[in-house]
C-alpha cells in the first residue's frame, strides 16, 4: 500500500525531521511505501488538496496566517476522511480541535516511539478503509468504499439510496440488512428511513442532524437517545486513538 502523506509546518527543520522519521518507520513495514509532501503554510496545503487526496496530514498547530484549527476546518470542507495528526508544542488547543475529529496528538519535540505508535494506528485505519460495499444496478456490479457513503435512505420503501459526496446510487434492498452490515463502520440508524455515517456529521440534536455539507436529516424521537449515545461513543473512540 502506498500512503499519500502531507506535513504542514512553518518550521522547515521540524518538518524535514518528521519526514525523515516517517520514511524510516514506514519503509520498515512490509508492503508499505509512502510519498510525503511538505507544506510551510496551511494555504499551500489547502491548494494542493484541490488536486491531491492525502491519507494522513501531520499538522502543526501554531502557524502564521491560519492556525492548525482553522486549517483543519478548511480541510474538513474538502475531505472528511483524511486523518489529521496534530504535531504541537501546546495542548491548549485540544478542546477546540474536537470538532475537526483529529486522529492523534504528538508533542514536540517528537518522540520516535510515540510517532511510530500513532503512525501504525493511522495506517491500520487507512487499510480498513479499503472495505467496500458491493451491489448491482441494472445487472452492473459496483464496489463502493464504505467510508465514502455519507448516509443511506429508502425510496418508496423498496429502493436503497446511497448518498456520497460524488453522487447517489439506488438499488433494491433492505435498510435493516445494511444496518447490521455497517454497524461496525460508525453508521447509525437515526430514523426509520435513514442510516448515517458519523464521519460526515457536523452537529446532532434530539430532532436533527446536520452534515458537514449542510444537508439536514431527521432524527426520530424513538431513536434519539440511542443516536446520541452512538455519536458520543464515536467521538470518544476518535479521541482515544
Amino acid at each position: 500500500m502506498n500512503l499519500h502523506i502531507a506535513i504542514c509546518d512553518d518550521q522547515r527543520q521540524d518538518a524535514s525531521r518528521l519526514e525523515e522519521l516517517l520514511m524510516k518507520q514506514i519503509t520498515s513495514l512490509q508492503g508499505m511505501t509512502a510519498s510525503i509532501e511538505i507544506f510551510e503554510s496551511g494555504q499551500t496545503l489547502l491548494q494542493a488538496m484541490t488536486n491531491t487526496a492525502y491519507d494522513i496530514v501531520y499538522l502543526d498547530m501554531e502557524m502564521p496566517e491560519y492556525n492548525g484549527i482553522e486549517v483543519a476546518e478548511k480541510i474538513r470542507l474538502k475531505d472528511a476522511r483524511v486523518l489529521i495528526i496534530y504535531v504541537t508544542s501546546h495542548t491548549s488547543y485540544m478542546r477546540r480541535s474536537f470538532a475537526v475529529h483529529p486522529f492523534r496528538y504528538l508533542l514536540k519535540p517528537i518522540d520516535e516511539h510515540e510517532l511510530q505508535t500513532a503512525t501504525v494506528k493511522a495506517i491500520q485505519q487507512c487499510m480498513q478503509r479499503n472495505n467496500v460495499l458491493s451491489f448491482s444496478i441494472h445487472h452492473m456490479s459496483y464496489n463502493l468504499r464504505v467510508d465514502d457513503i455519507m448516509y443511506i435512505t429508502v425510496e418508496r420503501g423498496k429502493k436503497l439510496v446511497l448518498c456520497t459526496e460524488q453522487g447517489t446510487y439506488s438499488y433494491y434492498g433492505k435498510l435493516r440488512e445494511l444496518e447490521g452490515q455497517l454497524g461496525s463502520h460508525d453508521f447509525c440508524r437515526v430514523h426509520t428511513g435513514f442510516l448515517v455515517n458519523w464521519l460526515y456529521v457536523r452537529s446532532l440534536s434530539k430532532e436533527l442532524i446536520q452534515l458537514k455539507n449542510g444537508v439536514e436529516l431527521p432524527v426520530s424521537r424513538s431513536r434519539s437517545s440511542d443516536s446520541l449515545r452512538s455519536y458520543h461513543a464515536f467521538i470518544e473512540k476518535r479521541l482515544l486513538r
